[in-house]
C-alpha cells in the first residue's frame, strides 16, 4: 500500500528502497502484504515493519527498538494494550480519529518457536461516516446483549433443526443448566416426554415465518420440576432474510397457574357449600312449617279450653308460646323468600311499570296503611328492568320499616326517582324514629334488628332482602338519617330503563287506595 502526502495528519511519503529497514527476522513474506503492519516483540518494542508501515509512519532502522506509540499516530497506551494481548493471547483494537478519517490499529497476538511471542499491528484508514455507523450497529449489539444478559425471562436461540444455539443467565436460573450444558443440546432437553408433539408444530410455524405468542406449556428442569412457561417464539433470519433459527422467551407463570387453580378449587367448594345452604335453607323453611303449625294449633286450644283454669302465668306461658310461634313463622317464610332472591339468576328481558308495582304493594299493605293513618306520597316513576316480585319486595319492606318503626305522629312516606349516571335512583322518606349513624350498615344484614320484638315486629330479614336483590341487579342501597328525624331509603337500579313515565298513582297516596 502506498500513499502520497498526508492522510489524516499521517505521513505517507515513499522512502527509497534502500533506506527501509525492517528489523532483525523479518521475513519477505511481511514486505508482500500490501497494508501497513508492524511486528510488536516480547519485550513490546518495535521489532520490524513493512514498506506500506514505512510509507506511512516514516520509519527507518533506527525505530527498531523503539516504543510501539512511534508508529500508532499518537496513541499513549498502545504499549500497555500490546502487553495486555501478548499475555492473554487476545486480539485487541484501537482507534484514532483525525479530520474525515479513522486510523485503525489492530492488534493480534502471535507465539513463535522456542516460545517466542508478540503481537502483529496491522493499520488501514476508513471513512468516519463508515466508522460512526459501524460503532453505532455495535453499540446497539451490545445494548440488546446486555440486556438479553440480564433479563429475570429465559432467552434462547436455537436453529431449524432445534438445537441449542445461545442461553441467557436467566435461563440458566429457571431450567438449572449452564449455558456450557445446554448449548450444543436440542431443545428437547427442556420438554417433557408428554410435550415432544409440541416441538415439531412450533419449528413448523417458525419456517412459515410465523410468531407464536404467549404459548403456555409445560417444561422440565435440571432436577425434574415441572414449571408452568408462557412462551414467545420469533423466526431469525440471517442478512439474506432467510430464516434459519429462533429465539424464544420462556417466562415462568407457575406461581399465577397455581393461584388460579387454587381459587377455581375455593370457588367450587363455596359454590358447593352455598348449594347445600341453600337446599338446607330451603328444606328447613318448608319442612318446620307444619310441626311449627301443629305447635301454634295446639297452644290456642290450650289457651280456649283451659286458659281460666291455668290463672294468669298459665295464660302467660301459652301467650309466649303463641307469640313465639308466629315470628318463628315469619322468620321461615322471609328465609325463604331470601333463599328465593338469592337463586333467581334468570336476567329480567322485559321493562316494567314502578307505578305499577307500586299500586299492588299499597293493596298488599292497605290494612297496614288504614290503622297507622299513613299517608303515602309518590312522583312519577319510572319503568326499569327488573323482576316485578323484585321490585314489589322493595317496596313493601322500604314501607313496612317505614310505618313499623314510626314516631308518635302519624307515618308521612315520600317516594321518588331522578335519573343518574349509575341507572335510576329511588328514594323513599319518611318522618319516623330514625337511626343513629353508627347502625346504618348494620341494619342491612341478615337477622340484624335494633329493636326488640316486644317494641315492634319484624324478622330483621327485610332490609337484607332489598340488599340482596340490589346486589344481584348490580345495585346499591344506603340509608341517610338522624335520630329522632325519620329516614331516607335510596336504591339505584342500573340502566336499562326507558324514558320516565308518569306513574298510575303519582299525587297523594291514602290508606293504599290508588285512583
Amino acid at each position: 500500500m502506498s500513499r502520497d502526502g498526508d492522510i489524516g495528519g499521517f505521513r505517507t511519503d515513499p522512502k527509497p528502497a534502500d533506506d527501509l529497514e525492517t528489523g532483525a527476522g523479518l521475513t519477505p513474506i511481511l514486505d508482500a502484504i500490501d497494508i501497513p503492519v508492524a511486528l510488536i516483540g516480547g519485550d513490546c518494542k518495535i521489532a520490524g515493519f513493512n514498506r506500506p508501515a514505512a510509507d506511512l509512519f516514516c520509519l527507518t532502522a533506527s525505530d527498531v527498538g523503539q516504543a510501539p506509540s512511534r508508529i500508532s499516530g499518537g496513541v499513549p497506551d498502545l504499549e500497555q494494550v500490546c502487553a495486555a494481548a501478548i499475555a492473554d493471547g487476545t486480539e485487541s483494537r484501537r482507534e484514532i480519529r483525525n479530520g474525515d478519517h479513522w486510523l485503525l490499529i489492530r492488534i493480534v497476538p502471535y507465539h513463535g518457536p522456542d516460545r517466542q511471542s508478540g503481537a502483529v499491528l496491522s493499520f488501514s484508514f476508513q471513512e468516519a461516516a463508515d466508522i460512526s455507523d459501524r460503532s453505532h450497529a455495535e453499540l446497539n449489539a451490545n445494548l440488546l446483549a446486555a440486556i438479553v444478559e440480564s433479563s429475570d425471562d429465559a432467552i434462547v436461540s436455537k436453529n431449524l433443526d432445534g438445537i441449542i444455539m445461545s442461553w441467557n443467565r436467566g435461563a440458566a436460573r429457571l431450567f438449572g443448566y449452564t449455558a456450557a450444558e445446554a448449548i450444543g443440546q436440542s431443545i428437547a432437553l427442556i420438554i417433557p416426554p408428554d410435550r415432544l408433539e409440541e416441538e415439531p408444530k412450533i419449528l413448523e410455524r417458525l419456517k412459515r415465518g410465523e410468531r407464536v405468542e404467549h404459548f403456555e406449556t409445560i417444561r422440565i428442569t435440571k432436577d425434574g420440576s415441572r414449571l408452568n412457561i408462557s412462551l414467545t417464539i420469533s423466526p431469525v433470519r440471517d442478512a439474506h432474510g432467510r430464516i434459519v433459527g429462533a429465539s424464544k422467551v420462556a417466562r415462568d407463570v407457575t406461581p399465577r397457574v397455581r393461584q388460579q387453580e387454587a381459587l377455581q378449587a375455593a370457588n367450587a367448594a363455596l359454590e358447593r357449600a352455598n348449594a347445600d345452604l341453600q337446599y338446607f335453607a330451603y328444606s328447613a323453611s318448608h319442612d318446620l312449617q307444619e310441626p311449627l303449625r301443629a305447635v301454634g294449633v295446639y297452644a290456642e286450644l290450650l289457651q280456649r279450653r283451659f286458659g281460666n283454669q291455668l290463672g294468669p302465668s298459665g295464660d302467660e306461658f301459652i301467650g309466649h308460646i303463641l307469640e313465639g310461634a308466629r315470628r318463628l313463622e315469619s322468620l321461615l317464610r322471609d328465609l325463604r323468600l331470601y333463599m328465593q332472591v338469592s337463586t333467581t339468576d334468570q336476567s329480567p328481558t322485559e321493562e316494567i311499570d314502578a307505578g305499577e308495582v307500586l299500586a299492588k304493594t299499597l293493596l298488599n299493605l292497605e290494612v297496614t296503611i288504614r290503622e297507622s293513618e299513613a299517608s303515602i306520597e309518590s312522583g312519577p316513576l319510572p319503568r326499569v328492568r327488573m323482576h316485578e316480585f323484585q321490585l314489589e319486595q322493595l317496596f313493601q319492606n322500604l314501607i313496612g320499616n317505614a310505618i313499623r318503626y314510626r314516631s308518635e305522629l302519624p307515618p308521612r312516606i315520600q317516594i321518588g326517582a331522578t335519573r343518574t349516571d349509575e341507572g335510576w335512583l329511588f328514594s323513599v322518606a319518611d318522618n319516623g324514629i330514625g337511626i343513629e349513624p353508627q347502625f346504618q350498615e348494620q341494619i342491612f344484614g341478615v337477622f340484624n334488628r335494633l329493636h326488640t320484638g316486644t317494641e315492634t315486629s319484624g324478622t330483621g330479614m327485610g332490609l337484607a332482602i332489598c340488599k340482596r336483590i340490589l346486589e344481584l341487579l348490580k345495585g346499591r342501597i344506603w340509608v341517610e338519617s338522624e335520630l329522632g328525624k325519620g329516614a331516607t331509603f335510596y336504591f339505584t337500579v342500573p340502566d336499562g330503563a326507558s324514558a320516565l313515565e308518569s306513574s298510575r298513582c303519582q299525587g297523594r297516596i291514602r290508606f293504599g287506595q290508588c285512583p
